[in-house]
């Protein structure tokens, strides 16, 4: 049997469809969750687009150091290759203060490298950080170029940042993909939206049991050290959730066993 590449989107309704016909044919009913969003977790929420501190020295001598590529943006803008848009966004400028946003790479933006010109622009607040990425942001990796700066004069590469359009992306995608995964539930089954569920922790929180669950990293609750998988306290959150919407399903009694999800602990080890 041929392999199915779950990464399309014809691979994903063809394999989540067969596994799931195959269940509703063998088990009289269960429960189907859908995907929640990576970009709310804490791990692309925690670090700051615009963290970056320089004193008036330094980012008078780094805008000196962008005049030739802001120079360039300029040009490609006056013959048509870009659009004035485009070139202001791409424009990089630096200020004292604590503020500055990251130099990165942005795959989306037009191809100017036959101008020697790359890929670059500072984020925004619609772009996210990786949690991983900020302890090399601000480093210098090359200790005989003090000036070589992650982040600042190194862009920060596609691991470090989630861009605006990836974020776009991404979420069109899960449309999708929950959109057949609803319709693929086998008929009487259950659909817990999880996904539903990890945009009321990023957004509003989510208050249960007495505690006020947020997207935060460890202070909220929901999320771990690693900002992406739940706490014991978030699991027990997801199966309160979802017990919940299997009664409303089968119109069974799960709830009735009175899950406290405080008795589920987000307590880490000494010293961290």
């Amino acid at each position: 049997t041929a392999e199915v590449d779950l990464t399309s989107a014809q691979g994903m309704f063809t394999g989540v469809g067969a596994t799931l016909q195959t269940l509703g044919a063998s088990v009289p009913g269960g429960v189907v969750t859908n995907l929640p969003d990576p970009s709310n977790t804490a791990t692309f929420n925690t670090v700051s687009y615009d963290a970056i501190p320089l004193d008036q020295a330094t980012s008078d001598m780094l805008n000196g150091a962008f005049l030739a590529y802001n120079g360039g943006l300029a040009a490609a803008a006056a013959f048509g290759l870009i659009t004035a848009d485009e070139a202001a966004a791409r424009t990089v400028v630096w200020a004292a203060g604590s503020d500055n946003p990251i130099l990165m790479q942005d795959e989306y933006l037009t191809d100017l490298s036959a101008l020697g010109l790359p890929p670059l622009r500072q984020t925004t607040a619609e772009d996210k950080v990786n949690l991983f990425a900020a302890p090399f942001l601000g480093t210098t990796p090359d200790p005989s170029n003090p000036m070589g700066i992650i982040g600042i004069t190194i862009p920060a590469n596609d691991f470090a940042i989630l861009s605006s359009d990836e974020i776009a992306t991404l979420q069109s995608q899960l449309a999708t993909a929950n959109g057949a995964i609803a319709g693929l539930v086998p008929s009487g089954w259950a659909l817990f939206d999880l996904h539903g569920l990890y945009n009321e922790i990023a957004t509003t929180g989510v208050f249960e049991d007495d505690f006020n669950m947020t997207g935060d990293l460890v202070f909220g609750g929901f999320f771990g050290l690693d900002g992406y998988f739940p706490t014991s306290r978030g699991y027990a959150l997801i199966a309160k959730r979802m017990m919940e919407a299997i009664d409303a399903t089968y119109g069974s009694n799960l709830s009735d066993a009175g899950l406290d999800i405080g008795d589920y602990p987000t307590n880490f080890p000494d010293g961290i």
